[in-house]
């Protein structure tokens, strides 16, 4: 437990050393820019009170903001799209994957949805292994 714990807080170690850096700097107007067409939904849907449905069909928005509900509709992460690759290095080696899948740009967003998919199967399959060889320990201990 030790051991896992070091070795948590060597990888994390670099993260507190950048938390303190204080280079971020942002462009208010382009921001304003980009937030226009939110601004815009935001004061129609508190003068009117109007439903996602209503808002979707309402001409005052064709053609000006797309309005999708992408969650709703399809799940993130298919059998078919999952990239065996990016998932093998999730669940076998989730330290190198960071490097080789997460950090890369041409890797596309159902790879790295796979690497994370990789490392949350890896996560269970140990606690269930865990818990498995725990409760057999004591089970022999007790004499069961």
């Amino acid at each position: 437990m030790k051991k896992l714990i070091y070795s948590f807080l060597i990888l994390a170690l670099p993260t507190f050393s950048l938390a303190g850096d204080t280079d971020f700097s942002y462009d208010k107007s382009s921001l304003i820019s980009e937030f226009s067409q939110l601004d815009k939904v935001a004061a129609y849907v508190d003068e009117t009170n109007v439903s996602y449905t209503e808002l979707s069909n309402s001409p005052v928005f064709e053609g000006n903001i797309e309005l999708t509900n992408a969650i709703a509709v399809k799940p993130n992460l298919k059998f078919e799209d999952v990239d065996w690759g990016a998932f093998a290095w999730g669940f076998c080696c989730w330290p190198i994957g960071i490097f080789t899948v997460i950090l890369k740009d041409d890797v596309d967003k159902n790879s790295k949805n796979s690497f994370f998919a990789g490392i949350a199967s890896a996560t269970i399959a140990t606690t269930v292994s865990y818990i498995a060889v725990y409760v057999i320990a004591i089970a022999s201990y007790s004499g069961f």
